[in-house]
């Protein structure tokens, strides 16, 4: 069925001139006016009743709690853009999407942004459970204002949201760690780096490492498995003294396996130090890492379809609370592998 969205496609125009032309609105040729009308036509376009009767009398917020990013090659870059998707989409039905931000690695920051939201007449909210003490205390005042919520990048587990959008994060550690036992010999280890000591409430990183190690260990397989911690992810010197010093001390170690988007980070110090020919498997599609993928640095990069998550979770919310639609409670994500050879297929 046609909508509204592939009307302004073949039309090249955007969805908001049709949407004038639909209503009968001014702002538009008379020219272009005729062209959209033959495009309806000729596709037997039918208006929403439902959309038509919430585009004239009612209006709708979507707030998004997200942690903040400096720039393109942050993760959190990708997810906004599909949100921004989404609300160009959704627009035309007088419903805004208003984004708020947080410090991913400062609960307080999480907490008080979350509260801010509050402040603004919210239907429903669209949130990243970084956090997960401070999550718990504000799905208590969500629930208790029935504002409807859905979770992206994290799944958060026995509460009351509508869904959650993103990866299976048990079975893609899993599937890193079965990549890993290909790359390198049963007598190597495995270097794990994190990049936030309080790990422990970031489900999705220790999902990630859980399944990881959970491979390792049923199929009984000798590697062994090294951690660290990287303390300062803005100072590249700090970090390759902290990788250095692990090669060092141990020097079985011919694997990296880093749950987050900051495998750049070792990818960098890999080539810095001449050592490509040491594996290295990582997360998530930016500019950085597919240059890395390229080049053979980074064996394997597995993709989130960050973008799927933002536009996705927006477009679950507006549909429940515009249209009554109720969502599956989880949408997994496909787990993506990209590597030098289908990387430039993307």
């Amino acid at each position: 069925m046609i909508t509204i969205k592939d009307i302004a496609k073949e039309a090249n125009v955007s969805i908001g001139t049709v949407d004038r032309v639909i209503h009968n609105r001014s702002g538009v040729s008379k020219k272009t006016k005729e062209h959209i009308n033959r495009i309806i036509k000729a596709h037997n376009f039918q208006v929403n009743k439902t959309a038509r009767t919430l585009a004239l009398n009612k209006k709708y917020n979507i707030a998004v709690l997200i942690p903040d990013y400096a720039s393109e090659s942050d993760f959190w870059f990708q997810p906004k853009k599909g949100i921004d998707k989404a609300a160009e989409e959704i627009e035309i039905y007088r419903t805004t999407i208003s984004c708020f931000y947080f410090n991913q690695f400062d609960a307080d920051s999480f907490k008080n942004t979350f509260n801010t939201l509050l402040t603004d007449s919210v239907d429903a909210v669209l949130l990243a459970p970084v956090f997960f003490k401070e999550t718990q205390q504000c799905i208590v005042k969500l629930e208790q204002m029935h504002i409807p919520y859905v979770f992206i990048n994290i799944e958060f587990r026995g509460v009351n949201n509508i869904s959650y959008i993103g990866q299976h994060s048990i079975d893609s550690g899993a599937l890193a760690a079965k990549l890993m036992s290909l790359l390198i010999s049963k007598n190597e280890d495995v270097l794990l780096i994190k990049v936030r000591k309080d790990s422990i409430h970031h489900s999705a990183i220790e999902e990630r490492v859980s399944g990881f190690k959970s491979y390792f260990k049923k199929e009984q397989n000798s590697i062994k498995i090294d951690e660290t911690i990287l303390t300062d992810i803005k100072d590249q010197n700090s970090i390759n003294r902290i990788i250095s010093k692990c090669l060092v001390t141990n020097t079985q170690i011919k694997g990296f396996f880093v749950p987050s988007s900051y495998v750049s980070l070792i990818a960098t110090y890999l080539e810095t130090a001449g050592l490509q020919h040491l594996k290295l498997i990582g997360y998530d599609l930016n500019q950085e890492n597919i240059d890395f993928v390229k080049n053979e640095t980074i064996d394997f990069l597995i993709d989130q379809n960050a973008f799927s998550q933002g536009y996705e979770g927006a477009k679950i919310l507006f549909n429940f609370i515009a249209n009554n639609i109720v969502p599956e409670k989880t949408h997994y994500s496909p787990i993506k592998l990209l590597t030098k050879e289908n990387i430039e297929y993307l």
